[in-house]
């Protein structure tokens, strides 16, 4: 019978699983997690000095493994410095935006009070995606996008694909658009090192690869400080994580499904790209990280003052840029029920989505 390793870091337990080929017990893999976060918090200069004016932080909840792990590591960092009388430095508001009118969810009312029980030090809200309009969110280039429901606008999309498109969009500007309602300094985003790979290449095959800058690496973005914390560790490390901490986060955890839909018609650009990004993970970890590295190299352009925002991403819109064998993105349009033309400049990737059946 083989001898159990011993943990590399601290020499004195014995290894309960190894990570990136080193073997760690639970204790240094749950500092491994919580330093890997905090490095990225401390890259995007959220310290927290006497002389710093305490900031406020969305995080946006999804009750997957990487938006908990980020809650449960910033709250011990927090509870942390308050122990040691130290100023906080930032204050938490976390966001769930419900998207059960489009895509079917379990019972989330269950996870939300959980969450407040654990964490209640921590300002929480919840809205819809149905709350569009009420931010200022708007869709001018959609059919039904002028006062009618979220809902009937995801109905009329062309593909699946188009629909979990536009349902990522729609979500991402409406965190956007919380945090600079309610004067936040930046938003944190909980994708993980495998989200981002996927987001890279999905975004790559929609034909969005140049909002890549923009989509997946810390900075200005939408006119806003986003950060991505947990950049640096794959998905499987913070699955392991959830089990490990004392209690157990695996009750906060909402369980998503990265099975191959029956018929074709139902299989989207993002499912496969989670599917592949499944399989790769568990053999190649290191091709995931290098996906997001060499991303992360990627410069995002220039923007004019006077550049036209796509009017359904919201990102800048480049004039004569390849548009395939579509139309121009600034002369597509829509035609509402009344026959008039809605809508505005759309670039390549969003002209895509209202592409007819």
């Amino acid at each position: 019978m083989s001898q159990q390793a011993s943990c590399a870091r601290c020499q004195s337990s014995e290894a309960e699983l190894v990570v990136r080929a080193e073997h760690l017990c639970r204790e240094c893999f749950l500092k491994y997690v919580a330093t890997k976060v905090l490095k990225r918090l401390e890259m995007g200069k959220i310290r927290g000095g006497f002389k710093e004016l305490q900031k406020t932080l969305l995080l946006p909840v999804s009750f997957g493994v990487s938006s908990t792990t980020l809650i449960h590591v910033l709250d011990q960092q927090l509870r942390n410095r308050v122990q040691q009388g130290r100023h906080a430095g930032y204050n938490l508001h976390l966001l769930f935006i419900d998207q059960s009118t489009v895509i079917a969810h379990m019972d989330i009312g269950s996870y939300i009070d959980l969450l407040k029980q654990r964490y209640p030090s921590h300002c929480f809200t919840f809205i819809s995606l149905e709350d569009c309009s009420s931010y200022g969110v708007e869709f001018k280039g959609l059919l039904g996008s002028n006062g009618g429901r979220f809902q009937d606008i995801v109905s009329g999309m062309a593909s699946a694909t188009s629909r979990a498109d536009f349902v990522e969009i729609a979500r991402r500007r409406l965190v956007v658009a919380f945090a600079k309602k309610h004067a936040c300094d930046g938003i944190l985003f909980g994708d993980s090192t495998t989200r981002l790979a996927e987001r890279t290449l999905s975004e790559t095959a929609k034909g969005r690869g140049i909002a890549i800058p923009w989509l997946t690496a810390d900075g200005s973005s939408d006119g806003i400080n986003c950060i991505y914390p947990m950049r640096d560790l794959l998905r499987k490390e913070l699955t392991a994580y959830v089990g490990m901490t004392t209690p157990p986060l695996t009750s906060l955890i909402l369980e998503s499904s990265t099975r191959t839909p029956s018929s074709s018609k139902d299989t989207t650009v993002d499912g496969l790209m989670s599917q592949f990004f499944e399989s790769v993970e568990a053999n190649y970890p290191s091709i995931v990280a290098n996906v997001v590295r060499t991303s992360g190299r990627l410069v995002a352009p220039s923007v004019p003052e006077d550049a036209q925002l796509c009017s359904i991403c919201g990102q800048p819109v480049f004039i004569g840029s390849w548009g395939g064998d579509q139309q121009s993105v600034t002369s597509s349009q829509s035609i509402d029920s009344n026959g008039s033309q809605i809508g505005g400049a759309r670039c390549y990737g969003c002209a895509r989505i209202v592409l007819k059946r």
